[in-house]
């Protein structure tokens, strides 16, 4: 059986379409684990009154009392499951009937995690097909290859997979719970140590991309913080976990991310918190200049940032 963990707060719209993809699978063997973290729109009676009427025991709804958080919620799925496998959609995405059905089908050819590619769905309903690795593999193999930010900080999309939870459970790994953006990411870094990726040539997930998904709250300092910690925290589990020397590759992709997201959040107006991570990620920000193939004006930039000026970075949110 495939357990499928959907959290769920405040996606009245989407969450019956998201359901009605795991009801329309055609491989039936599947319980799916609705977990509503506090919300304060309809979806909870939205959800309830679907259940009533479809009366399917495979459909399990739990209904938090107080907002806990994504990765709560899905740890909290992962522990009630009762599955040989685990799957996870959000509460505004769906699956093509045939999800579930190949990526078990793959899973048999002796894997342990599977994924396949996926669509961002935007809300004009233009679908774009995500920039995956394509590629059975290790953590560091994606590392390795990785050539753009795109293939290394979303190699998956959560509702892309399905994992064996006996791996999840020997090795313990979970979500982390006190980061609410790309926390996907490292557990997938984490899981991607211990076994190797089986892809599944298909594209049968969408990702939705609208004005209340976590992952549309571009252009705020808080947004750009949390993947400061991000690409912070996967640095650590590389050098401590890994214990592996960054590729040339990667240590481009962070570098130079760690420069945009500074330069964003000083284009915001949020100059004081740009010096103060300036001064936090200087080491880091120097190697930018070093490096020569990125465009001259990005270099120039970036040594404006080391000179650690507020009047020329204030001309800077101007460029």
């Amino acid at each position: 059986m495939i357990s499928v963990i959907m959290p769920l707060y405040n996606n009245e719209k989407y969450v019956i379409e998201a359901i009605k993809s795991v009801i329309n699978q055609t491989y039936k063997d599947w319980e799916l684990i609705i977990i509503n973290d506090a919300s304060t729109d309809n979806s909870k009676f939205v959800v309830q009154n679907f259940l009533e009427k479809e009366k399917d025991n495979r459909l399990i709804f739990i209904d938090l009392k107080e907002n806990k958080g994504v990765s709560f919620a899905r740890n909290l799925g992962m522990r009630k499951a009762k599955g040989e496998y685990i799957s996870f959609l959000d509460s505004d995405d769906f699956w093509d009937k045939e999800f579930l059905k190949l990526s078990y089908l793959k899973l048999k050819e002796n894997y342990k995690f599977v994924y396949t590619n996926f669509y961002y769905l935007y809300e004009s309903n233009k679908l774009k097909k995500s920039y995956c690795c394509n590629k059975n593999g290790y953590l560091n193999d994606f590392i390795s290859n990785a050539k753009s930010r795109y293939e290394f900080i979303f190699p998956f999309c959560v509702g892309c997979v399905v994992i064996e939870k006996n791996l999840l459970e020997i090795y313990k790994i979970n979500f982390p719970e006190k980061q609410f953006l790309f926390e996907d990411v490292l557990f997938f870094a984490e899981l991607l140590c211990i076994t190797k990726s089986g892809f599944v040539e298909n594209t049968m997930a969408y990702y939705r991309q609208h004005k209340e998904s976590k992952t549309h709250e571009k252009y705020t300092s808080e947004y750009y913080l949390q993947e400061l910690i991000y690409l912070n925290s996967l640095l650590i589990f590389i050098d401590k976990i890994l214990k592996r020397e960054i590729s040339g590759n990667m240590k481009k992709v962070i570098y130079y991310r760690t420069y945009r997201i500074i330069w964003r959040i000083i284009k915001s107006g949020d100059v004081d918190r740009g010096i103060e991570l300036i001064k936090k990620y200087r080491k880091r920000l120097k190697k930018i200049g070093n490096i020569k193939d990125f465009k001259w004006n990005d270099r120039l930039k970036c040594k404006i940032f080391l000179l650690n000026n507020k009047f020329l970075l204030n001309l800077l949110k101007n460029i």
